[in-house]
């Protein structure tokens, strides 16, 4: 009965996010996962996508991989038998920071999933712990989170691959594991610490440099605003300068009540400087939602225009909207309505949205158990990732809005007083030093492709060495995760020369003895 309801979620692709949330939190949708994987859920048609031989699974995983408790937990994965022609050559999608769907085991226009047909391959997907229903504990809440980090996760990738191995017999299994965003930090770190478990791996958009103060991101969304044109660079550059001043009196805050219909509306003596902060927070978010995807081909709204070129029309259309806030509202309208979200009140509460991320529950009267997952990703950030999206980087379109103690203080709300910048700062350190960054990245047969316009981009690592087949590759015109998703008409020309670069390493690695 269990396995039959969780095969009942596929179907449900259409998501709304809190109406308390904006639409990102740490550069991640709130209304799905970077990549859900992808990134952000897929289209409902490629959800209807049915086909025989793919099924889904639970697996007995230890709850603390470093500990001598034998407690385990059921970790969910699928298997896609439709292409498997050679016993031996196994591919592995790791997910990430949400529900797990079987969109990424059944879709055979995602890449590597054409990339199995093309090379016989079984496929697995692996659903990440403390996410969807791989749930170590009952709840989220603070002292069962702490297992929830990437330690614990690689571990569960080594343990489900010698378990596999073991099940199905394999003579000279042949691992590819591939990735996305953070999964593809993780398949890129499980290449270095496990090189033996997997002949190769994929890792897109992978971040490597986990910083703590991420005010590279707005920095970059500066740039590509610039590159695009540099008139939409001075409109935005206007309107949120227009919006700073607004916020300093009551009576522009009133102004920024009735351009936004925000709920709740700033209130004289009552609004915290929390509730402005988080004000600039949610409108710089449909920004970089805008940016982050553009051209990356994941859905019909990416697809049909959902990108950068469009949200420039929209933001120096002047001439029929004389003020500049009003094209900055019309933008999100736009969005909303490609995102197929509802045009509602804005949200404009620090301490509502808190008291969403407050929530321990797995939420499962919602199939894709957004809140969950927003939970979830905003611990790994304030636990170890760091990425905490500041614009503190001096002058840049989008002004001083967004201060790091924002997101340290949301941390520490959402956890527990001990999540203060001490604890984010040294746990940061940490995994830094552990790891060893985008510059001490040092693995052999891995891909590491990264779109030019994605933000994310300026935390891959770009050292080359082809010797051993390490091989960083940055896409000129596409944005997060580009080249995992199915190609369509229009795209930029660089995503088909990098498939037949990814598609040439499969070969080299499966060929290394």
């Amino acid at each position: 009965m269990r396995l039959a309801y969780l095969l009942g979620l596929i179907t449900l692709i259409s998501a709304r996010r809190h109406p308390s949330l904006p639409p990102y939190l740490f550069g991640r949708p709130t209304s799905g996962g970077f990549t859900n994987h992808g990134l952000y859920l897929q289209d409902a048609s490629l959800g209807s996508i049915q086909g025989p031989n793919i099924s889904i699974h639970l697996f007995n995983q230890k709850i603390d991989h470093f500990s001598s408790s034998n407690e385990t937990f059921e970790q969910r994965y699928w298997h896609n038998l439709n292409y498997s022609k050679d016993k031996n050559i196994i591919f592995l999608l790791i997910q990430g920071e949400s529900v797990a769907t079987d969109v990424w085991v059944k879709n055979p226009n995602i890449t590597y999933l054409k990339l199995a047909q093309k090379f016989g391959a079984h496929v697995f997907q692996l659903e990440h712990r403390c996410f969807g229903f791989s749930r170590p504990y009952p709840d989220l809440s603070f002292p069962h989170l702490s297992t929830c980090t990437v330690d614990q996760a690689l571990e569960d990738i080594h343990t489900f691959i010698q378990a596999k191995n073991a099940y199905f017999k394999y003579s000279n299994p042949k691992w590819i594991i591939f990735g996305g965003s953070y999964p593809g930090s993780l398949a890129a770190l499980f290449r270095m610490k496990y090189p033996n478990d997997t002949k190769g791996a994929i890792a897109s958009s992978a971040p490597m440099l986990w910083t703590l103060d991420f005010f590279q991101y707005a920095q970059v969304m500066n740039d590509v605003l610039e590159e695009t044109d540099p008139n939409c660079k001075r409109a935005v550059e206007d309107a949120f300068t227009t919006m700073q001043e607004l916020s300093l009196t009551n009576n522009g805050r009133d102004l920024l009540n009735y351009y936004f219909n925000l709920k709740p509306p700033f209130v004289a003596n009552r609004t915290t400087q929390h509730d402005v902060d988080n004000f600039f927070a949610n409108v710089f978010t449909f920004f970089q939602e805008v940016i982050q995807y553009s051209y990356n081909g994941m859905n019909n709204a990416t697809r049909a225009g959902l990108g950068v070129l469009k949200l420039c029309e929209h933001m120096t259309d002047s001439h029929r909207y004389p003020d500049v806030v009003v094209r900055v509202n019309n933008t999100i309208n736009w969005i909303n309505d490609m995102d197929g979200q509802p045009r509602q009140p804005f949200a404009n509460s620090y301490s509502e949205m808190i008291k969403v991320l407050s929530n321990v529950t797995f939420d499962d009267e919602d199939p894709y158990q957004l809140n969950a997952a927003i939970r979830g990703w905003l611990w790994l950030c304030c636990n170890e990732l760091g990425v905490l999206q500041s614009t503190n980087l001096g002058r840049n379109v989008f002004q001083q809005i967004i201060p790091l103690n924002y997101y340290v203080d949301m941390c520490t709300e959402t956890f527990d007083p001990s999540v203060n910048i001490e604890y984010i700062r040294d746990r940061n350190r940490k995994t830094l030093t552990k790891f060893g960054g985008a510059d001490g990245y040092k693995a052999t047969n891995v891909v590491l492709p990264n779109g030019s316009i994605d933000p994310w981009h300026v935390l891959g690592t770009y050292k080359s060495d082809e010797e051993n087949h390490q091989i960083p590759i940055l896409i000129e015109g596409t944005a997060h995760c580009a080249d995992m998703y199915p190609a369509y008409n229009g795209e930029p020309k660089a995503l088909e020369s990098v498939r037949k670069t990814i598609e040439k390493e499969i070969a080299y690695f499966l060929d290394v003895n």
